[in-house]
């Protein structure tokens, strides 16, 4: 089964509007659903930062254990001893991935809540769309 299918003609919805012409509330030509995903980028970089810290701790630990042990014993013992360690050595970090984490929670609510209303018709539409 091919996903191109040459010559088809564009299927119609309801009175006759074709569904290439169909389009979600606040979703304008050209642009996708997905394009707000660009807004959680503000929780990437603290959480690779504290991913890469937390991973260093491991290798340090490791590194320090395998003088008395075989890798995979110091590594296991290095996966567990780093738990502790992380939560008390980057505090920081470890703050600013949680306020990143409530931020982009709090707008994704604040976002489905906006969707809601529209869709339920309680609200009037946003400042550039317009009901039909």
């Amino acid at each position: 089964m091919s996903s191109i299918e040459p010559d088809r003609p564009p299927t119609t919805i309801g009175a006759g509007v074709p569904d290439s012409d169909i389009q979600a509330p606040g979703v304008t030509p050209g642009s996708t659903p997905g394009a707000g995903a660009g807004r959680s980028v503000g929780l990437v970089g603290p959480l690779l930062v504290y991913t890469a810290l937390r991973l260093g701790l491991i290798a340090v630990i490791t590194a320090l254990l395998m003088l008395f042990m075989p890798f995979i014993v110091a590594l296991l013992f290095a996966i567990i001893v780093q738990l502790p360690l992380s939560w008390l050595l980057f505090a920081g970090p470890r703050r600013r991935v949680n306020e990143a984490m409530a931020a982009s929670s709090a707008q994704r609510r604040a976002e489905r809540e906006r969707l809601r209303a529209a869709l339920a018709g309680d609200r009037p539409a946003a400042e550039g769309e317009r009901a039909s």
